[in-house]
Order: structure tokens, then sequence, then C-alpha cells
């Protein structure tokens, strides 16, 4: 399977769509990736109701900003960036982890795979457990995660090297993958 990757050519005319103001365009793209956007707000901050939040809240901005949407290919790398902006700015790392959570039944069997890892990036430090969630979670590639996080592509592959190392020090756990 490859990892990230542009958007179908399906997706590309509900994309333009949208960015000419289409909301029901919008919305059908939104709702697309909702499952996506959750899981990856529900790895980031371990909490089903602030998950939630910032999945209403990336979609209100995405509403609020398609129309500086670029390049029309990247939209899922756009939302992506959306969402990260969103949780870091509703979450902060300091705050006590919430309890850990239950998984709605979309998510459920994907991250079955990924539960112990994601049960270890609870401690992982922020700057690598974005670039580890990215990577693992969303099957995005470095180049794509360069993207989102607007930061180079060799700072990403540090990133992810010194998140899998902090790993290793602390389990077993990324040597399946």
């Amino acid at each position: 399977m490859k990892r990230g990757g542009n958007v179908l050519e399906k997706d590309m005319e509900l994309i333009l769509l949208a960015k000419r103001g289409d909301r029901e365009a919008l919305t059908k793209l939104l709702v697309n990736r909702q499952a996506k956007l959750y899981k990856t707000a529900l790895l980031y901050i371990h909490n089903k109701e602030d998950a939630l939040d910032i999945v209403q809240e990336t979609s209100l901005q995405a509403f609020l900003s398609i129309k500086h949407l670029h390049h029309l290919q990247y939209f899922d790398t756009w939302l992506i960036r959306i969402l990260i902006n969103v949780s870091r700015h509703l979450y902060r790392r300091e705050t006590p982890v919430p309890e850990i959570v239950e998984l709605t039944a979309d998510c459920h069997k994907q991250v079955d795979l990924h539960q112990d890892l994601m049960q270890d990036l609870v401690m992982v430090p922020e700057k690598f457990c974005v670039v580890l969630i990215l990577f693992y979670f969303n099957e995005l590639q470095e180049s794509e995660i360069a993207k989102i996080l607007r930061v180079p592509t060799g700072t990403v592959k540090s990133r992810l090297n010194r998140g899998r190392e902090w790993l290793r020090e602390k389990g077993d756990v990324i040597r399946e993958y």
C-alpha cells in the first residue's frame, strides 16, 4: 500500500466546486474524511470529547479558509495541517493525560493493530509524537508530513528516527513496524 498521496480524481471536482464556494461539495469532502480526522485527533490528544471538538473546529476552519487552498491536489495535506494547528491550539501537552478512551467502531479495527504503540505515544515528546502519528497511523509520506508541519523533509526524518529511538528505549512495540 502506498503511503500518503494526492486526493482521488473523483474528489478533484468536489474540491474545485468547494473552492468556488459550494458548501455542499465541501461538506461531502469533509464527511468522507471525518473518520480519519477523528482518529488523528484522538491519537494526538487521547480524549473523545476533545477529538470531536477538534474535528468540528477543523471543519469550520476548512469552510472559512477553502478559498486560500492553492494546490487542489493537496487538499488532504491542507486539511491535516488545519487539524494539527487546531489540536495544538485547543490542547497543550503540559496538561495531564486524560483517561484511556474507547474507540469508535470505524477506528477500532485499524487502531487495534497499533494499540501498544498508541499507548506508548502518550508519553512521547510532542514534536516526535505528531510525526509518528502522521507516518504510522495516517500512512503519510515523509514529504507530505513536511508540508503539513512546514518543516524540511530532513527534519521529519530526524524526528521519525528520534521518535522511534524514544519508543525503543521504552519498549519493543516499534520492532513490529
